[in-house]
């Protein structure tokens, strides 16, 4: 989109910051048409604020927090930070039924607007369509977002991932890549812990993410963040080479892709599509 200000051409365009992301937290800053959103809530509301600050971002520019799931590590600092800022609360009602009560007092209904899987609906300029996930917690969701005719999936946190053909083909793409299962299995955890992780409604492997983007990626595709790697069962480089591996094995090439590999403490690049 380009508009006219002060007779200079400006293009708007959507921008895309992993603040935050690992088993302990995460977060994302979306920027569309210069209005400023969250993905998740996971780390504490000083923490958002010190890391938008890095990236040059004030926090009082955040209008909307779109949130996955109800985990600790998704929204930890959901109330903290609206209760200083008041943006708007995207989640759905099975994930607000989920927070903690502390959290359901800070944050009314009122001030959240409740999605549905597969019912697209738009904020300002931006179209936003939920799609479901499989996790153990009570609704959780996915989120694609489309601006003008670019699009960002944002897919994490859940065991399988059933194919969606409005995913396919997009411009960018965050997508968990959680676990290595040899180091799984090697960790201290106890062993309901790996089943979980390793369950249907647990976390995607490295592996199990290279097959999803595999099916998922279209001559589009520019950008994957590796996303929610486990501080204590994963690498990036691992990730990484999983990746390398399974599209080796099965003769398909990222040459073209430009991937990162998201961080617990410090944020990405700044990403603009």
């Amino acid at each position: 989109m380009h508009i006219l200000y002060n007779n200079c051409d400006i293009i708007l365009n959507m921008k895309i910051c992993v603040l935050s992301s690992s088993s302990s937290g995460n977060c994302v800053y979306l920027e569309v048409d210069n209005k400023c959103y969250l993905l998740d809530c996971g780390i504490s509301s000083r923490q958002i604020e010190l890391k938008l600050n890095s990236i040059g971002v004030n926090p009082n520019r955040i209008k909307g927090i779109f949130i996955t799931h109800e985990h600790s590590d998704h929204v930890s600092g959901l109330s903290s930070f609206f209760k200083k800022y008041n943006p708007t609360i995207y989640l759905t009602k099975g994930t607000y039924k989920g927070l903690k009560d502390q959290d359901k007092q800070a944050i009314s209904p009122i001030y959240c607007k409740f999605v549905k899987s597969m019912e697209e609906f738009k904020v300002d300029n931006l179209s936003i369509l939920p799609f479901p996930l499989s996790h153990d917690v009570i609704e959780p969701t996915g989120f694609k977002f489309t601006y003008n005719d670019k699009s960002i999936a944002y897919i994490t946190d859940t065991g399988v991932f059933d194919y969606i053909e409005e995913l396919h083909n997009l411009d960018l793409y965050i997508l968990e890549s959680n676990h290595e299962p040899d180091l799984l299995m090697l960790s201290n955890r106890p062993w309901p812990l790996k089943n979980r992780i390793m369950s249907d409604t647990g976390h995607l492997s490295n592996q199990s993410s290279a097959i999803i983007f595999s099916k998922l990626m279209g001559e589009r595709t520019k950008t994957l963040f590796l996303f929610h790697l486990s501080n204590e069962c994963n690498t990036k480089e691992l990730a990484k080479l999983s990746y390398e591996t399974y599209f080796n094995k099965n003769n398909l090439s990222l040459d073209n892709i430009k991937i990162v590999v998201t961080d617990r403490t410090i944020p990405t690049e700044v990403v603009e599509i």
